[in-house]
């Protein structure tokens, strides 16, 4: 798998780009350890990457995010010693460093030298790393499915259906306690799409973190996504987001009044 990596950064132009290919690269070969561990069963892909991966979303993601739904015979510990194993069998050398967080289970998995040996970094001591988070604790009302990819190589995974995974994108943007300008983008291309949104799992979602209940429908929704969008600096989001775009002119509609607009007619 190396070299297969090593042959499709060659034919890449600035360091930039190879650097996002090569981490897309790492973790579909991750998803693909996951899969043979037999991992699909207990995990659901969700968040930016999964976007990205299983529906060719247009910009690049940095984790890998899951939760767990079905914790039957799962040990974080083994996963993470599958993963290491494996990628080192396919001639990478790994560090993994564990995490605290109780509730999310959250690992860093690093790649020693090989920012140097793809022409990337000057430094041997550089390293690529790709995050590998688990919610344990996931909201109820969510629904699966499960894909076949055939990129660089083959494998399955299991995610969140695209509603649930709108109703993620969505809880994300509307209680996140910072501003991240990759959920503009995302909030964007679900609404293009129309895609419909799964309300049970939102609503499940925002409970669960704001600590009351919620019922959220349409037209709560269109309300808060306003109120959220109003209050937003859009400057900052430009500059946020312009990381991980193909294309870094698209920064540049990012604005107040098209996702205003867009809001209008996508919910």
């Amino acid at each position: 798998m190396k070299e297969l990596l090593l042959d499709k950064i060659k034919k890449l132009g600035s360091s930039e780009e190879k650097y996002s290919v090569a981490r897309e690269f790492l973790q579909e070969l991750i998803l693909q350890i996951m899969d043979r561990g037999g991992y699909s069963s207990c995990l659901a892909f969700v968040g930016g990457t999964a976007l990205r991966i299983l529906y060719d979303l247009s910009r690049f993601s940095e984790d890998l995010d899951f939760c767990l739904i079905n914790n039957k015979g799962f040990h974080f510990d083994k996963l993470l010693a599958t993963i290491k194993k494996e990628l080192e069998l396919n001639g990478f050398e790994v560090e993994i460093s564990k995490g605290k967080d109780r509730t999310v289970l959250s690992e860093f998995i690093r790649f020693k030298g090989l920012l140097h040996e793809l022409g990337i970094a000057g430094q041997k001591d550089e390293k690529l790393f790709i995050k590998l988070e688990i919610d344990s604790n996931p909201p109820s009302g969510y629904g699966t499915e499960v894909q076949l990819i055939n990129k660089d190589f083959l494998f399955k995974v299991q995610s969140y259906d695209l509603p649930s995974l709108f109703a993620s994108k969505l809880h994300a943007f509307l209680f996140r306690k910072y501003v991240k300008g990759r959920d503009f983008y995302d909030l964007l291309w679900f609404m293009s799409k129309k895609t419909p949104v799964n309300y049970k799992l939102l609503s499940a979602a925002a409970s669960q973190t704001e600590k009351k209940a919620f019922h959220i429908d349409a037209e709560l929704l269109k309300k808060l996504l306003i109120d959220k969008v109003g209050k937003t600096d859009f400057s900052h989001v430009s500059r946020d987001v312009a990381v991980f775009l193909h294309k870094k002119e698209e920064k540049e509609y990012f604005k107040k009044e098209y996702f205003l607009a867009a809001i209008e007619k996508g919910i």
